[in-house]
């Protein structure tokens, strides 16, 4: 555990008393009725309605600042970096960092964050749809939203479908879906059309990474979307990282390509964590990622590589 978090842990793990006058706090996340997750707030920072969602920019005792989208969690300051590095540098890494890349969702800023971290990186577009979630994690969470103000990253607050669609063919190394749950909004990126744009938009050898939700609490979802993908793309393969904000804890994400497997013929630096300074993603992360424990292969389809059971 490198230093920084460690630090991080120990000033959060002392229990602090709750300020004279303010009740206690807890935000709660209720999904599908089922289950729940807690965390102790000290405080908000921020709260509104934006014309798309419920914007909340909470700071808790443990998990640092936290933002929360509809009631949803979205991310902590405590973990963040899990669920970024592995959305990014699986996909990414391959390639040896993209030259052009769209960031889909992620309005706080933690994928481009990670893409920036590639010398060769000439443009990273992000397509984020509500504004209002931009500029509220540059003013509350910095330290993942930084990358936004960089010179490479071009922001177009606009639909991340319609950006696809209208890309100029094979113009793209990477695209990352960083989206909500698959509904609203956000349901049309899990579509045929969407998939086939991206895949129009993609370089040969181009890569498509995107978060696949929990196997434990979204099977059907995950059942659906591989499925599809396997209708646009020669490869799609499954893997998987401990994020400990998102319920379920173990969270599923795709690579996806017409011609790049992710792990066969693949060389990556022992030191490419150093390298990019990752506190998860290594060269053994990335590899053992696709092992997938046989009851998350029963979600993928018949016949698919990664299936043995």
């Amino acid at each position: 555990m490198s230093e920084d978090l460690v630090q991080f842990a120990r000033e959060r793990l002392e229990p602090t008393p709750i300020p004279e006058g303010l009740a206690e706090g807890w935000l709660t996340e209720r999904m599908k009725g089922i289950v729940g997750y807690q965390l102790r707030i000290k405080r908000t920072l921020h709260s509104e309605r934006s014309p798309y969602q419920q914007i909340d920019f909470l700071e808790s005792y443990h998990h640092g600042k936290v933002l929360v989208l509809d009631g949803c969690l979205m991310l902590t300051e405590l973990d963040e970096f899990v669920y970024h590095e592995m959305l990014t540098h699986v996909g990414a890494a391959p390639l040896g960092g993209p030259r052009r890349a769209v960031v889909v969702g992620g309005g706080d800023g933690g994928a481009v964050r990670e893409l920036l971290k590639y010398d060769r990186l000439e443009e990273v577009t992000l397509a984020e749809i509500d504004e209002r979630v931009v500029r509220l994690s540059q003013e509350h969470i910095p330290s993942v939203a930084s990358g936004l103000s960089d010179p490479r990253c071009k922001l177009r607050f606009e639909d991340g479908a319609a950006v696809l669609a209208g890309a100029e063919p094979g113009s793209l190394d990477l695209v990352a879906v960083d989206s909500t749950d698959p509904v609203g909004p956000a349901a049309s990126l899990v579509t045929e059309e969407f998939y086939r744009a991206i895949d129009r938009a993609l370089a040969p050898g181009g890569v498509l990474v995107a978060q696949t939700q929990s196997p434990f609490y979204h099977p059907t979802e995950i059942v659906e979307m591989y499925e599809t993908l396997g209708r646009v793309f020669q490869h799609v393969y499954m893997y998987w990282g401990i994020c400990p904000a998102y319920v379920g804890f173990l969270w599923t994400f795709c690579f996806a390509s017409q011609e790049r497997h992710p792990t066969q013929g693949l060389e990556l630096s022992p030191m490419i964590h150093k390298d990019l300074g990752t506190r998860y993603y290594s060269a053994g992360v990335h590899r053992g990622a696709f092992e997938l424990p046989p009851f998350v292969q029963a979600l993928l389809p018949e016949g698919h590589p990664q299936r043995l059971v």
